[in-house]
C-alpha cells in the first residue's frame, strides 16, 4: 500500500516530503508539476529543484514570460557588494495538447481569476491520484475550481490549499526573483473536503511531515502542514489589505499613503474591515476556532493595515493601476467571496456591496474607454508625395 492509500497526504509536494535527489530517476516516481507565471512559481520551482530532480514549470500562456529567469538571494548589508544571482533551475514551457501523462503533484500558482483558466489546460492529466495545491491569491478559488473545472467529475482530485508571506519582487537590473524578506509556506486541508482517515495516521503523517523538513533542511519554504483555522489566520493579512485597502485606493485614486492624510478614507475602511470581521465570526467552518475570533478582537488588524500602508508609502496602487489598464481584478475572491458568504448567513455588507460594484464598474469604463482608441501606425513619406504634406515654404 502505498503512503497515498495509509495517510491520505502525498510525500511529494513540498521539499519537506521529498525523497532524494537519486531517487528521482526511478520510473515509478511521479515528476512535481507547477503551473504559473508569477514570482512565487519561479521561486518554489528553484526551491524544489535543489532538493529534488523531476520538477518542471508549465505555463498556461501560449508564450511563456520571460521574465524571472534568474533567482537572487537575498542582498547583503554590505554596501557597494555585488548581489550573488544564480539561473532558476527550471525553464518553464507551454503546455503541449498531445501530452496526456497523467500529473501526480500539481501546484497551481498566481491570481484567483487564473487557476480556474491553467487547470482547465491541463484537466485531462489530472485524475482522482492527483494532488494539487492551490496557492492563488484571494478566497474561493477552490470552490470556483469545482464549479467551473471539475463540475460532474466522478474522480476529482484531491485538493490542498497554500499561501506563502515571503517578500518577493522582481528585480529588473537582474531579470530575477528577489527575496527582500524570508516566510514561511502553510498547507491544510479544506474544510469542505476532508477525508475520513484514522486520527492518529493524521497525526503521524504531521508529524513525517515536520521530521522531514528538518532532514532536508527547506530553509527557503520553511514549509507547515497546519490546521485550516490557523492557515486561514496566516492569510488574513493579505486577504484584509487586499480587500480593505486596494478598493478605496481605486474609490478614491489616491496612493497607499494619502489615504491616512484622509478622513473619509479611513472611515471607509473601518466600514469594510468592520464587515469582514463579523462575516469570519459567524462562518460555519470556524464554528468552534477561537483561533481567529482572538486575532479579530486583539485590534492588531486596523493597526497591521496602517504599517503596511506605511511600508508601501507613495507607491501606486496595484489594484488601481490594473483597474485603470482594464486587466483582470480578483474583486471577486475578494470582497466578492465575503459578499457570497454573508448571503448565505444572511448576513448585510452595503459598504462591501457597494465597493465591488464600484470597481467593476469603473473596470468596465476603463475597457471602453482603451477600446476606443484608434491605433495609428507612423510610416515615412515618400520624396515624391512630401510637397502635399508640407507644412512650411
Amino acid at each position: 500500500m502505498s503512503s497515498r492509500d495509509r495517510t491520505g497526504i502525498p510525500p511529494l509536494l513540498f521539499p519537506s516530503v521529498l525523497l532524494p535527489r537519486g531517487a528521482a530517476h526511478s520510473p515509478s516516481v511521479h515528476k512535481i508539476h507547477i503551473l504559473g507565471e508569477d514570482e512565487r512559481s519561479k521561486f518554489i520551482a528553484h526551491a524544489l529543484s535543489s532538493v529534488y530532480d523531476s520538477v518542471e514549470m508549465l505555463s498556461w500562456r501560449n508564450q511563456p514570460s520571460a521574465r524571472y529567469r534568474n533567482i537572487q538571494k537575498r542582498p547583503p548589508s554590505i554596501r557597494g557588494a555585488s548581489p550573488e544571482i544564480e539561473p532558476n533551475r527550471v525553464v518553464p514551457r507551454p503546455i503541449a495538447e498531445s501530452e496526456d501523462a497523467p500529473i501526480d503533484q500539481l501546484i497551481v500558482t498566481g491570481r484567483g481569476h487564473e487557476a480556474a483558466k491553467a487547470l482547465d489546460l491541463v484537466k485531462s492529466r489530472i485524475d482522482e491520484r492527483t494532488t494539487i495545491c492551490l496557492m492563488n491569491e484571494g478566497l474561493g478559488v477552490l470552490e470556483d475550481v469545482r464549479r467551473k473545472v471539475f463540475a460532474g467529475v466522478e474522480n476529482s482530485p484531491r485538493f490542498l490549499l497554500g499561501h506563502m508571506n515571503h517578500r518577493l519582487v522582481f528585480n529588473r537590473a537582474y531579470d530575477a526573483v528577489t527575496q527582500l524578506k524570508p516566510g514561511r509556506l502553510m498547507v491544510t486541508e479544506p474544510r469542505s473536503s476532508r477525508i475520513r482517515v484514522n486520527t492518529m495516521q493524521k497525526i503521524e503523517s504531521s508529524q513525517n511531515l515536520v521530521r522531514s523538513v528538518a532532514r532536508v533542511n527547506a530553509r527557503n519554504l520553511k514549509h507547515y502542514l497546519t490546521p485550516y483555522d490557523q492557515w486561514l489566520q496566516f492569510k488574513l493579512p493579505t486577504i484584509l489589505f487586499d480587500a480593505v485597502v486596494e478598493p478605496v485606493c481605486v474609490l478614491l485614486e489616491l496612493p497607499y499613503r494619502g489615504l491616512l492624510q484622509n478622513p473619509g478614507a479611513r472611515r471607509m475602511m473601518q466600514s469594510l474591515l468592520a464587515e469582514i470581521s463579523h462575516v469570519l465570526e459567524n462562518l460555519p467552518e470556524l464554528q468552534y476556532s477561537t483561533v481567529i475570533r482572538d486575532y479579530l478582537h486583539r485590534n492588531s488588524t486596523q493597526k497591521l493595515l496602517y504599517n503596511k500602508i506605511l511600508g508601501k508609502r507613495s507607491q501606486p496602487s496595484q489594484l488601481l493601476r490594473r483597474v485603470e489598464y482594464g486587466l483582470p481584478t480578483d474583486v471577486e475572491y475578494l470582497n466578492g467571496y465575503f459578499l457570497r458568504r454573508s448571503r448565505q448567513l444572511g448576513i448585510k455588507m452595503p459598504m462591501n456591496s457597494m465597493v465591488r460594484n464600484t470597481i467593476k464598474a469603473k473596470h468596465s469604463q476603463a475597457i471602453e474607454r482603451l477600446n476606443s482608441f484608434v491605433a495609428v501606425e507612423e510610416t515615412s513619406i515618400p520624396s515624391d508625395l512630401s510637397f502635399r504634406y508640407r507644412t512650411s515654404p
